[in-house]
């Protein structure tokens, strides 16, 4: 009698090791509501001014973003110094505080997040979730670039794109807007795609031409 096929055993067992590692796939990550309320608990100086909030296979995330401003006479002039404090949690545990500061500045001091930078991704699709965001800083007193920066987080890691936000000087031309990769990129191309097609889309900053009291044209911030 010819011996029987045995292929029929060998699917019963790829399905039985096929199970156990479905159940290991990385789970979603699933980005939810951010509030005020989903920070409490979580303290830094200054006023919660907004954050992301994901679960992924470190649990519930939360990161959340702080600013904190003075100001002091000196002289004839007031001097305004702000602090920028940026802080994931995991679990209830920190993995990772980022924070920034302008100091002594009499005169028009930014320090901020960038609307429409901060997101929630799984790009490597290893159930971790990254958490990227943009922030601009700066002194001055006239139409130039500020600096920008921008960042992916991913589990403690940290990743920075470094430049400078693009303003129109006049007649359409163009300023600023250059940044520079940091070394963490280099394991990680994809966040680096992403990076560089979130700074692209923020970059720009928009000013709005009106006429001043004197008959002169003077220009204001919209973002």
């Amino acid at each position: 009698m010819p011996p029987r096929p045995r292929h029929r055993w060998v699917g019963v067992v790829a399905l039985a090791f096929a199970a156990p590692l479905a159940a290991r796939a990385a789970p979603a990550v699933k980005e939810l509501p951010f509030a005020p309320n989903a920070a409490v608990g979580f303290k830094a100086p200054g006023k919660l001014v907004g954050g992301l909030r994901w679960t992924d296979r470190n649990g519930e995330n939360v990161l959340g973003f702080w600013r904190g401003e003075s100001q002091r006479r000196v002289g004839d002039e007031t001097e305004r110094s702000a602090i920028l404090h940026a802080r994931h949690y995991a679990g209830g545990k920190l993995l990772r505080e980022v924070k920034d500061l302008v100091e002594r500045c009499e005169f028009d001091l930014t320090l901020a997040i960038v609307d429409g930078s901060p997101q929630v991704t799984d790009l490597d699709k290893d159930g971790i979730g990254e958490a990227t965001f943009a922030y601009k800083l700066g002194c001055r007193s006239d139409v130039s670039p500020l600096t920008m920066k921008l960042l992916v987080l991913e589990g403690g890691a940290k990743h920075i794109l470094r430049g400078e936000t693009r303003v129109e000087i006049g007649a359409g031309e163009r300023q600023g807007g250059r940044y520079k990769v940091d070394a963490s990129f280099a394991r990680a191309p994809a966040f680096l795609a992403h990076a560089k097609k979130v700074w692209q889309a923020v970059v720009d900053e928009k000013f709005a031409l009106h006429r001043g009291a004197s008959g002169g044209h003077e220009q204001t911030r919209s973002r």
